[in-house]
């Protein structure tokens, strides 16, 4: 038999496997170095195409701009001055520890370039299963991430398959995200600026029109106006901000610009009133942009969970319930000790991990990152929850930010097709992660020596 022929049987046996639920994803490389007798480095690029055939074949959707790369593995390399170990890509050729210039030398030692690698040459792509959610959103969805080291991807994997198990991940998800920007006042009197927030209430609904018809490519629309007053050393400070709801885009620009036009408007509604302001301004402070905080205004509220009767969680997940429980607890009051005023966890590389893998808008998921985890006994269930508050994004590839062909491709593979479905998918894969995560270390099989 020719080796392409036998490549071929390979892979199509290997398929059938993972199919099958026999084999799992991240094992493939172990499979065919024992049972095939295909030897490293060889077994990484199989690995690969057998891991990319399988989604293939359960999406309905073709890889092209995700490819494998030529040589899709690392090779370990040493430098004898610094003796420091250099874990490189294989087709990197620049041959030198960076640290002191001399010549590293190959250790011929061999690794994924990630953990269930699945293509991508720059950024490394793994596949994390597949998770059924139910809810608000009724899918069963592709999880592809850009994690990078370590064995999160294996993690999330693992936690889709219990979930899935279970039934699924129950989603909740707002219909539309936010977009936020602030006007900032600062008065000398409460009496300018009690008159300046009358003036500006009257003005609103015409204000609004207005506002709105800037917003109109992205259909977005002012859904709240908040007025607060601060006092700050003698300042009387007014806030005035608005909030305006998108579908599927994330809004920044064009609500930015209709507070713009808000702004100016204000001002010579002020000025033709002969009220009297300090300063008048775009305050970026109390709109949420790239703020981490509970009381953000940015993105859509997303959360998932998963309930297991007690029995259930003794018997299938092999571990006591109360234990579970009060690992979560001690976890969530050690992160408040350090001041956090949310408990993220596992969900600040998964998020991120996400972002990268479909390079959507924006590039930085800081906002979206803020996580909070709960746990609750319900009758007789065990309730686990994630909270994503703040999941911000533009899902279609447009003025408002370019998504690269590659991009575009891994959110057709994951077969979302909304910012809504993003935002559920994100906060399931978050979930799986996390609860796997807590039942690894409630085990006591994970960071044990």
């Amino acid at each position: 038999m020719s080796n392409q022929k036998k490549e071929h049987r390979v892979i199509q046996e290997c398929i059938k496997e993972l199919k099958a639920g026999n084999l799992p994803p991240w094992k493939l490389e172990n499979e065919l170095l024992s049972k095939y007798g295909i030897n490293e480095p060889e077994n990484f690029r199989i690995a690969a195409i057998c891991r990319q055939r399988f989604i293939e074949e359960k999406t309905g959707e073709k890889f092209k701009y995700i490819a494998i790369s030529e040589k899709p593995y690392k090779i370990n390399y040493l430098c004898r001055k610094d003796e420091f170990i250099w874990a490189l890509d294989a087709r990197d050729s620049f041959l030198k520890c960076s640290l002191c210039g001399s010549k590293v030398e190959s250790l011929d030692q061999y690794g994924p370039l990630v953990e269930n690698y699945i293509g991508g040459s720059e950024y490394y792509y793994s596949y994390a299963g597949r998770i059924k959610v139910k809810g608000d959103i009724e899918k069963e969805f592709t999880n592809l991430l850009v994690y990078g080291t370590g064995l999160g991807p294996i993690g999330v994997t693992r936690g889709c398959f219990k979930i899935n198990k279970l039934g699924g991940a129950i989603v909740r998800v707002s219909e539309f995200g936010r977009a936020a920007r602030c006007n900032g006042y600062i008065f000398k009197s409460e009496k300018w600026r009690s008159q300046a927030i009358d003036l500006i209430k009257s003005n609103l609904p015409r204000i609004k029109v207005e506002m709105n018809k800037k917003m109109a490519e992205f259909s977005g629309n002012v859904s709240t106006v908040e007025f607060n007053r601060v006092e700050s050393q003698g300042d009387l400070i007014l806030y005035v901000d608005y909030t305006a709801d998108f579908k599927n885009f994330r809004g920044h620009g064009d609500i930015s610009k209709a507070v713009g036009y808000a702004k100016k408007e204000i001002e010579i509604r002020l000025r033709k009133a002969g009220i009297e302001y300090e300063l008048s301004v775009i305050a970026q402070g109390y709109d949420g942009d790239l703020k981490p905080s509970p009381q953000n205004k940015r993105g859509r509220y997303a959360s998932a969970e998963i309930r297991v009767s007690r029995t259930v969680f003794k018997r299938l997940l092999k571990v006591d319930p109360q234990k579970f429980i009060s690992f979560v607890k001690i976890d969530r009051i050690g992160a408040q000790e350090l001041g956090c005023q949310f408990y993220s966890g596992m969900g600040g590389e998964i998020i991120p991990a996400i972002y990268r893998a479909v390079q959507v808008n924006p590039r930085s998921p800081l906002v979206s990152s803020f996580q909070n985890i709960y746990i609750e006994t319900e009758n007789n269930d065990v309730v686990y929850r994630v909270e994503l508050p703040n999941i911000e994004v533009g899902i279609a590839s447009s003025r408002e930010g370019l998504i690269p062909p590659g991009g575009r491709e891994a959110l057709r593979i994951m077969g979302v097709n909304t910012a809504r479905e993003f935002a559920a998918a994100v906060a399931a894969q978050v979930l799986a992660g996390e609860f796997n995560l807590a039942l690894e270390i409630s085990r006591g099989k994970l960071y044990s020596s």
